[in-house]
């Protein structure tokens, strides 16, 4: 599950945690990412997250991130990210089909990623 953190949505607070079901334990997988709204597995049961970007300090809980300042991160196996594609204009949500990542937009566009 992705974990966008509180307000002001700081790139420590972000991260993805695993659960199991019927157990209370959460285990972090990865952290250090920008107001994080979704994630999911790749080819090779690789962990990709959408960053959705920049929240400005101030705005009301729930506001858009910045324009064009998200980002496709992969989670490490050391519980980092690292960006694999970024300056994404408000991403919302993440899907892979084979090496192709398709990433929707806030204004409803869709975009396709090929070679993840």
């Amino acid at each position: 599950m992705a974990e966008a953190g509180p307000v002001p949505h700081l790139p420590e607070d972000g991260k993805v945690v695993a659960f199991r079901l019927r157990s209370a334990a959460v285990r972090d997988v990865a952290a250090g990412g920008r107001l994080l709204v979704d994630v999911e597995f790749g080819r090779g049961h690789r962990l990709y997250a959408l960053s959705k970007g920049v929240f400005t300090p101030g705005n009301p809980e729930g506001s858009p991130a910045e324009p064009n300042t998200g980002a496709l991160v992969k989670a490490n196996r050391d519980g980092t990210f690292t960006v694999l594609v970024d300056r994404l204009n408000q991403p919302t949500s993440l899907e892979f089909i084979g090496k192709t990542a398709y990433v929707v937009t806030l204004s409803g566009e869709i975009w396709k990623i090929q070679g993840i």
